[in-house]
């Protein structure tokens, strides 16, 4: 297992860029009363036929030329199944592809989600031809972005901008304030 989900989430969007997505969706929702952390991306990159689909849970096989192995997904689905919980993906070709973990949060292998904000942050700046819509839900609440949104405000300057950046951080920080668990 990995030391935290923001791992997971960070692997997750590098497959779908790889896979040419224009539009990343990536959620996050926080069950107490059912003891879940659901963790789900959804891309519109190129998807994968049944054959590649299954290998991708291999983690033996990789399509990237440069590794022998790939170890992202294997290991989140194994985390989530550890954690009394499931894993499930979906792809078409050309129409992209789903992956959603479900992992019991009391449990005590379930890794923290980490550096949330720094991740997302990461990912805001790195994603210059991505649009990135973002999701945590709890029952404390919902915050949300799109990186197309903050892109219309931005207007020129890029993410990485010290303003755009600092207003990044500072949006990112206010909207999950109160929303985290407190172990993660």
């Amino acid at each position: 297992m990995v030391e935290d989900l923001a791992f997971h989430l960070m692997d997750l969007v590098q497959n779908a860029v790889s896979a040419g997505a224009a539009t990343i969706d990536l959620r996050i929702s926080e069950s107490a009363r059912g003891d879940l952390l659901t963790l789900e991306v959804v891309d519109d990159g190129s998807g994968m036929d049944r054959q590649t689909l299954l290998q991708a849970q291999d983690p033996f096989f990789t399509s990237k030329s440069f590794k022998k192995v790939g170890l992202g997904i294997p290991l989140l689905k194994a985390t989530a199944q550890a954690c009394r919980g499931d894993f499930h993906m979906a792809s078409r070709p050309g129409r992209g592809t789903r992956v959603r973990a479900r992992l019991q949060m009391s449990h005590i292998d379930c890794p923290p989600l980490g550096d949330l904000e720094g991740t997302l942050l990461s990912l805001l700046v790195s994603l210059e031809r991505v649009n990135l819509r973002f999701r945590y839900r709890s029952a404390r609440g919902e915050f949300s972005l799109a990186s197309k949104d903050i892109r219309r405000q931005a207007g020129s300057l890029h993410f990485s901008h010290p303003d755009v950046f600092r207003f990044l951080r500072e949006y990112i920080r206010e909207g999950l304030g109160g929303l985290l668990n407190p172990g993660s």
